[in-house]
């Protein structure tokens, strides 16, 4: 009964953690849901998460464009220097999901373009992005943003189109003084933005959850939806865990299997 009991509140902790990890946090009333939402302590940017989701079929963007997710900084948490900008570096390269795996190559050429405060291209390519930063905005008198930038797909024939599908970025977010590329604060890690290009719901969110596993060091097999977590903690133990994905971004314990913490 004590070991039932156990597994019990072990899937409880690893659905939060789950959750937490491919749905972006809200937790203040006056943040909105699935925008980026950053703030400073130090020279160190903290994220509500580490991944995010938009559509390119979205009613405000139509079927290429979207500008989502926002960027709205968390002042609660800790606010920006006023006057400073804040802006995103692209990193990696476009991946592009294929119903079962995320790939380096796409099915037509496609890429993805940035549209920043200052209306220059960034683009992002399966062979690679950009080397130049994206101006987010200017951080107010409060130490706050709130910006949505534009995200648009075309095809190999500079058409605006894209393959059904997912598609992902990375970028990493910084704060410098105006006219300025020298960073005063940093987030240690990117954050990833996958995009629904077309896809239902459900085999979307199988690519969400694919891209969270590339994020977390677990495996993800599509087909069976199986999510395998190689080490989690959960109630001051390390598990090595198995989940079967029920959709709405959720997942039921299969299986955990209580490993050594020694590899801390």
């Amino acid at each position: 009964m004590l070991k039932n009991l156990k597994l019990s509140c072990i899937a409880i902790m690893l659905s939060i953690l789950i959750s937490s990890s491919v749905v972006a946090a809200n937790d203040d009333q006056d943040q909105h849901e699935g925008d980026i939402q950053p703030w400073r302590i130090g020279a160190e940017i903290f994220m509500n998460s580490q991944l995010f989701e938009a559509d390119f079929g979205d009613l405000p963007g139509g079927a290429f464009n979207t500008e989502d997710p926002g960027v709205d900084v968390n002042v609660a948490k800790g606010s920006f220097t006023p006057g400073n900008w804040l802006r995103f570096q692209p990193v990696g390269q476009l991946q592009f999901w294929n119903g079962s795996e995320w790939v380096s190559t796409v099915p037509n050429g496609e890429r993805i373009e940035l549209k920043d405060a200052q209306d220059r291209i960034i683009t992002f390519r399966s062979d690679g992005v950009d080397n130049q930063s994206a101006v987010v905005g200017e951080i107010n008198s409060e130490g706050g943003l709130h910006e949505h930038l534009h995200f648009s797909i075309y095809n190999t024939s500079n058409t605006l189109n894209g393959s059904i599908g997912a598609y992902r970025i990375q970028l990493k977010l910084f704060e410098t003084k105006p006219q300025n590329d020298l960073s005063v604060s940093i987030a240690t890690s990117p954050i990833s933005i996958v995009f629904n290009r077309g896809l239902e719901q459900d085999k979307f969110e199988l690519a969400v959850a694919a891209a969270d596993g590339l994020i977390n060091h677990s495996t993800f097999i599509a087909e069976t939806g199986l999510l395998t977590l190689q080490r989690v903690k959960a109630l001051g133990s390390y598990y090595n865990a198995k989940l079967q994905h029920i959709g709405n971004n959720q997942f039921q314990l299969i299986e955990a299997t209580e490993i050594s913490n020694s590899g801390q």
